[in-house]
């Protein structure tokens, strides 16, 4: 059976209000895209300025015993015969990231998988928003602390050129950053290669491999979902460094007594 003009204008009046609203939501889903965007990155630099934060108060609190410096947490803690047993660097911070009630629920005379029933649990500081939406993420982390130039850079003692921030088990102080707060980073936001949060290892700290090419992007040692590199100095500041940037201003921002000049300008 044929159907009228009536149930015809109908059927037209339907596609007509179907095709206006496919047009709206064209429209409207590069709006939501153009405020989402930056609204990711600016929670991405904040949650980095407040691990910062919690790095620089773990700092001042650390010379309880009067005989040592101030010094940054190590990248592991606990016990276990290799970094991925022990527990990482961001358990250590929990006290300063408002997880104290965590902190203090955990075993410290257990390893990694000794606390895994209560580790295995997001801690939103520490993942960046961007790989939240993108992907499937529970107790993952994508700020990872930059240990040194090479990929044994975690494990050497202090004092070795080319050491970083942090390495799995030696301390460093503020006096040890010859290079200077405002030009030696912490921590970066990268896209590959993630692991969990609490667990030691390079899920959190890698040394900076510069003979692994190429550098940049998916899969690499360089990836992020932003625009640009994502990344936190001593002192606290957040730095956007362009992808293009010369790898070897990335190479001497990470070491923390190479006594390079860094040009941020020519990044």
């Amino acid at each position: 059976m044929f159907p009228t003009a009536r149930q015809g204008f109908r059927l037209i009046e339907v596609l007509v209000l179907l095709g206006i609203v496919l047009v709206a939501i064209g429209l409207f889903l590069p709006s939501v895209r153009n405020v989402r965007i930056p609204a990711e990155r600016m929670k991405c630099a904040n949650n980095l300025k407040q691990i910062g934060l919690a790095l620089s108060n773990f700092h001042e609190a650390s010379n309880s015993n009067d005989s040592l410096k101030q010094y940054f947490p190590t990248g592991c803690m606990g016990f276990g015969n290799e970094p991925e047993e022990r527990l990482s660097w961001m358990v250590a911070l929990l006290p300063y990231v408002e997880e104290q009630e965590l902190f203090a629920q955990l075993d410290l005379t257990k390893n990694y998988g000794g606390n895994y029933s209560l580790l295995n649990r997001l801690i939103g500081i520490y993942l960046c928003p961007t790989y939240t939406r993108l992907n499937n993420a529970s107790a993952i982390t994508t700020y990872v602390s930059m240990a040194g130039i090479g990929v044994d850079a975690a494990s050497r003692p202090p004092g070795v050129a080319g050491n970083g921030f942090m390495g799995f088990d030696r301390l460093t102080t503020l006096e040890m950053i010859k290079d200077g707060a405002s030009n030696t980073i912490t921590l970066m936001d990268l896209h590959s290669h993630n692991g969990t949060w609490a667990q030691g290892g390079p899920s959190n700290l890698r040394g900076f491999d510069t003979t692994d090419l190429p550098l940049l992007g998916e899969g690499r040692p360089i990836f992020s979902n932003h625009q640009t590199l994502h990344t936190l100095l001593v002192d606290g500041s957040f730095r956007s460094i362009r992808f293009d940037c010369d790898p070897r201003i990335i190479a001497a921002a990470i070491t923390i007594d190479g006594g390079e000049e860094i040009d941020w300008n020519s990044n």
